[in-house]
């Protein structure tokens, strides 16, 4: 006769489930333990840490991220501004290069005919408002003193005003009494 296997089998097959049930016993045993539950307490914080880290690191590296941002908004803007104020500066040069040369060519006009009007140096210069002593007929030192006083007066470096208007003037009578001082003798 062949010996029944089915028993043998199954009592295997209780003694594995016996043992699988022993195992996990002993593992809440484990779980239960002071020792245990420490370490996973442990584990736990350890990975809370881990994690407020690296937020933490997130974090900063979306401020790094968000001032890099705005320094390079900021910089744009500036740049933006500066340009602008180039562009306005520029502006204004050209209006009162234009304004300037409008007003040279009325001086000049003006001065043009004044110094057809002068037959010498001591005329020229009463014309334009400076004293020349000697009366009618002054010395050549008396004019040469009075080229001088004109040549102070209307220097461009001298003149302390801001009206673009007298700084032209000045400056084109500088040139004419500086021109005229060749064609006219301060001689008598």
């Amino acid at each position: 006769r062949v010996p029944n296997n089915s028993s043998g089998s199954h009592h295997t097959e209780l003694k594995s489930s016996s043992d699988h049930n022993d195992m996990i016993t002993d593992r809440q045993k484990i779980k239960e333990t002071d020792e245990y539950k420490r370490a996973m307490e442990e584990e736990w914080a350890s990975r809370q840490q881990q994690l407020l880290r690296q937020a933490e690191e997130a974090r900063r590296l979306r401020d790094k991220k968000r001032a890099e941002s705005m320094r390079i908004m900021d910089n744009e803007r500036r740049q933006r501004l500066r340009l602008e104020e180039i562009r306005e500066t520029r502006r204004k040069d050209e209006e009162k290069l234009n304004l300037k040369e409008k007003l040279r060519a009325e001086i000049r006009d003006e001065l043009h005919r004044l110094e057809t009007m002068c037959s010498d140096m001591a005329s020229l210069l009463r014309a334009l408002g400076i004293h020349v002593g000697g009366g009618r007929h002054p010395s050549s030192n008396e004019v040469q003193a009075a080229y001088k006083r004109a040549c102070l007066r209307f220097h461009p470096d001298r003149l302390s005003t801001t009206d673009l208007r007298q700084q032209v003037e000045a400056e084109e009578k500088f040139k004419l009494i500086s021109n005229m001082k060749d064609r006219f003798s301060l001689v008598r």
